[in-house]
């Protein structure tokens, strides 16, 4: 590993400790946490809101408008982070998320509840980002894997809140509070930040000490447009393909070509622009990028069409309310977040992140493949421990990538602008695992309910949802019977999420196979010996400085 390059001038005295180190830990946990709550708790909260605002025709841009923002704002918010204090950065980010939410809070039409959802993604693309890529200014190298896991542990604790929180205020009081409850946490978050986040030492980097004026110009607009027209195009022919529209339908079919054109100048503009663009094609070049970012892609599709349709199983196969399917959810979310900590601290142990993340996703691929056994006489003992298995191993194979990326990268702006190509690819397969979830459940639905219940029409499935199942018919064969379809519909699913755990083994073993542990101390001794050599005149304090990187030589020969 080269360390020639390395221009990061951080040493252990400048990280935070103690109170410091923890308040900062807890607001970017605070943030990821406010970012994933957003994603989860409006799921259940969709059809209540389309029916109040009487806009059954906009139920997709009402899911996918923060899903757009969050996805395309990945590399905006890398590059932003790169050029501007990050610090005030991540409070500007947090001020966005807080005036999304509330549009949405007092929303009186379908129109401004979807503008809201649009800029709550932008101010959430922007504290995923900043969590990620903070930790190299509050942490050495080899403890960032357990840093990570535990800031990314919020959210595995958020998708087992989220859809029951989501059910409660639906049920109970009103989905607005599913975006009122915003407004305090984002409000402590932001004062944390405000109070405990230190990051003077950087203040003296070039790129921050460019006017204003030149920043803007570098980030990028153009491929700003380019990037948030193609990712639109891209959803919204997949919201409407095979659902409102055939896929041969003028409007799929033009999206579709605005997409790929969209893309094509996108891609264009980032080559012309070299190291100024967005995303630079350096990034994509080196293996460990290209590789973690396709990893994210494929676990992130899988996890989010178990987050977005198991719910779908325990309500339309088991019969459960929206508050118990979110219950039950926690069977996969509490395994999840200990193999988010377990990762994390076997990493920072051992140093390896690619064991940790190979047998992660084996053991993600065997829960996910026992997972498609799921049917409507499948125990609670079986379908609980299908889903602990692969909570524990999601949890294990998350980090992994962004550390790994911590490895490889020699600069913190290297970091942020790599994290926003890495989860922007990760946030694209979430997103589009939605619309092509939810067709893959029409189909299923369209071939299975004719077989089990000739009588029954499955566009009249479709519009009764998974909790009315029981409003078609008041006898209990035919009730079983569209029980029975849906669960063979969303074994199609699971199936579908099984291919793609298992596509993300071989696109996971792409990345590089390193041990941070001997890359941070090969930095160190590089800072040490830069500092021998320019910063250091005192004879003394030299000599000091000779005996560390003696010290540091003697630990990496131990632990080579």
């Amino acid at each position: 590993m080269d360390v020639e390059n390395e221009t990061d001038g951080a040493t252990k005295d400048d990280y935070p400790h103690g109170l410091a180190l923890a308040a900062t830990l807890f607001s970017l946990g605070l943030g990821t946490f406010l970012m994933a709550l957003d994603t989860t708790i409006i799921t259940v909260a969709i059809p209540k809101i389309s029916t109040q605002f009487n806009a059954l025709d906009l139920v997709g841009w009402i899911g996918s408008a923060y899903l757009i923002t969050l996805t395309a704002f990945q590399p905006i918010a890398g590059n932003l982070y790169k050029n501007f204090d990050p610090k005030l950065t991540y409070q500007v980010f947090v001020v966005l998320f807080e005036v999304g939410s509330a549009i949405c809070a007092a929303a009186q039409s379908a129109q401004i509840f979807i503008f809201g959802r649009a800029v709550a993604g932008v101010g959430a693309a922007g504290l995923l980002q900043g969590a990620l890529g903070i930790l190299t200014y509050i942490s050495p190298l080899e403890k960032r894997p357990l840093y990570m896991a535990v800031i990314v542990s919020a959210f595995g604790i958020s998708c087992s809140m989220g859809p029951v929180l989501g059910g409660v205020f639906t049920d109970r009081a009103t989905w607005r509070w599913c975006f009122y409850i915003n407004l305090p946490l984002g409000a402590l978050a932001f004062v944390l930040v405000l109070l405990s986040m230190d990051l003077k030492h950087l203040s003296d980097r070039p790129e921050r000490r460019l006017p204003i004026k030149t920043k803007l110009k570098r980030v990028d607009p153009i491929g700003i447009i380019l990037l948030l027209g193609f990712v639109s195009c891209l959803c919204i022919a997949l919201q409407y393909g095979g659902n409102t529209d055939p896929w041969s339908s003028s409007r799929v079919i033009g999206l579709l070509v605005g997409f790929g054109v969209l893309k094509i100048l996108f891609w264009i503009s980032q080559w012309r622009l070299g190291e100024h663009a967005l995303i630079p094609i350096r990034f994509l070049r080196q293996r460990t990028v290209a590789f973690g970012s396709l990893f994210l892609f494929c676990d992130n599709m899988s996890n989010y069409i178990k987050l977005y349709y198991l719910p779908f199983y325990f309500q339309a196969v088991l019969g459960t309310s929206a508050i118990r399917s979110g219950v039950n959810y926690i069977a996969l979310a509490i395994p999840q977040f200990f193999g988010l900590l377990l990762s994390g601290g076997l990493v920072t142990k051992f140093g390896h992140y690619m064991p940790v993340i190979m047998t992660g996703q084996i053991i993600c691929a065997v829960g996910t493949g026992l997972l498609t056994r799921v049917s409507i006489t499948t125990s609670t003992t079986e379908w609980a421990a299908f889903m602990a298995l692969t909570g524990l191993g999601l949890g294990m194979g998350i980090n992994a990538p962004h550390i790994a990326i911590q490895a490889v990268m020699e600069t913190d702006t290297d970091v942020f602008l790599a994290n926003g190509v890495a989860t922007f690819f990760s946030q694209l397969g979430g997103t589009i695992a939605v619309p092509i979830g939810n067709a893959l459940l029409l189909n299923g639905l369209a071939e299975y309910v004719p077989r089990y219940m000739p009588d029954i029409k499955p566009e009249q499935a479709v519009q009764a949802g998974p909790l009315g199942l029981t409003n078609l018919s008041s006898l209990p064969a035919t009730v079983h019977g569209l029980r029975l379809a849906y669960s063979k519909a969303i074994q199609h699913l699971l199936i579908f999420a099984l291919a793609v755990v298992c596509f993300s083994i071989p696109a996971a073993s792409g990345m590089q196979w390193l041990n941070i542990i001997k890359i941070s101390q090969a930095r160190e001794k590089k800072k040490l010996e830069r500092g021998t050599s320019t910063t250091v005149t005192n004879p003394e304090r030299r000599t000091e400085v000779v005996d560390e990187v003696e010290k540091v030589e003697k630990v990496a020969a131990d632990g080579a």
